[in-house]
């Protein structure tokens, strides 16, 4: 237990004192999440809602799905690049332990992350929040551990951030635009819709909007954390399966 802690604090250590990295984590979604807040699309997207207030469990699921698929895959590249996983794997340490620290350790930045959006949606454009702090805590773990895991399974194959970079966009463009981040799933054509309705993205925004803006109710967030369950025990099963930690 005392080796795995010291991974998992390594792991955070590491990450915040990555400058660029915390820029893209913390600040860009900040500035996205302020720029659409600012602009008047809520005369054009009918929300029931402020724009800003539909908007930030939207942005704080692409933060999340973002965290994984591309800062994390991304990273892992990276230390691959800087021989870290190769002094890494010369420990006695299990490469679960190192897999599980490391994923740990991202669960908690998506935690400060959602805080620090959240704050600034409450703050400087009274964005709604019902206080379910529970709910969307189950929410936020379950998607974060998807989306890294998608990210881990990324690093598996790519050898390089040129070979990383088209398969993270691969994925990550389509979960961005093809789900209710921005706007309500309706404004999509029929076929997107289907598309969409199959995405884990779907559900991750549509289960933390549920929990910010409205009172608790299991059935309406239940179908969320349901479907997010299967997504995230079949991603964990592909992974156990085919995830190596290894040096190129």
């Amino acid at each position: 237990m005392s080796s795995f802690i010291q991974l998992f604090t390594a792991n955070v250590k590491m990450f915040y004192r990555e400058k660029e990295g915390l820029y893209w984590t913390i600040l860009m979604p900040a500035l996205i999440y302020a720029a659409l807040s600012l602009i008047p699309i809520g005369k054009i997207v009918n929300t029931n809602f402020a724009y800003s207030t539909f908007v930030l469990p939207g942005i704080i699921a692409m933060t999340i799905m973002q965290g994984g698929i591309y800062s994390l895959a991304y990273w892992m590249v990276d230390l691959k690049s800087r021989g870290i996983i190769k002094r890494l794997l010369a420990t006695p340490l299990k490469q679960w332990q190192l897999a599980v620290s490391l994923v740990c350790a991202r669960l908690l930045v998506v935690v400060v992350q959602v805080i620090i959006l959240t704050l600034i949606g409450l703050i400087f454009f009274h964005a709604k929040f019902a206080g379910n702090v529970l709910s969307s805590l189950i929410l936020i773990l379950e998607g974060g551990a998807i989306f890294l895991l998608v990210g881990l399974l990324i690093s598996n194959y790519a050898k390089s951030y040129d070979s990383a970079a088209p398969i993270t966009s691969a994925i990550g463009l389509p979960l961005t635009f093809l789900s209710n981040i921005f706007y309500p799933l309706s404004l999509l054509p029929k076929p997107l819709q289907t598309i969409a309705e199959l995405l884990p993205i779907t559900y991750l925004s549509d289960g933390l909007r549920q929990a910010y803006l409205y009172p608790f109710n299991f059935q309406t967030i239940g179908k969320d954390v349901l479907i997010l369950t299967v997504w995230l025990v079949v991603i964990l099963i592909v992974t156990i399966s085919v995830f190596r930690l290894k040096e190129d």
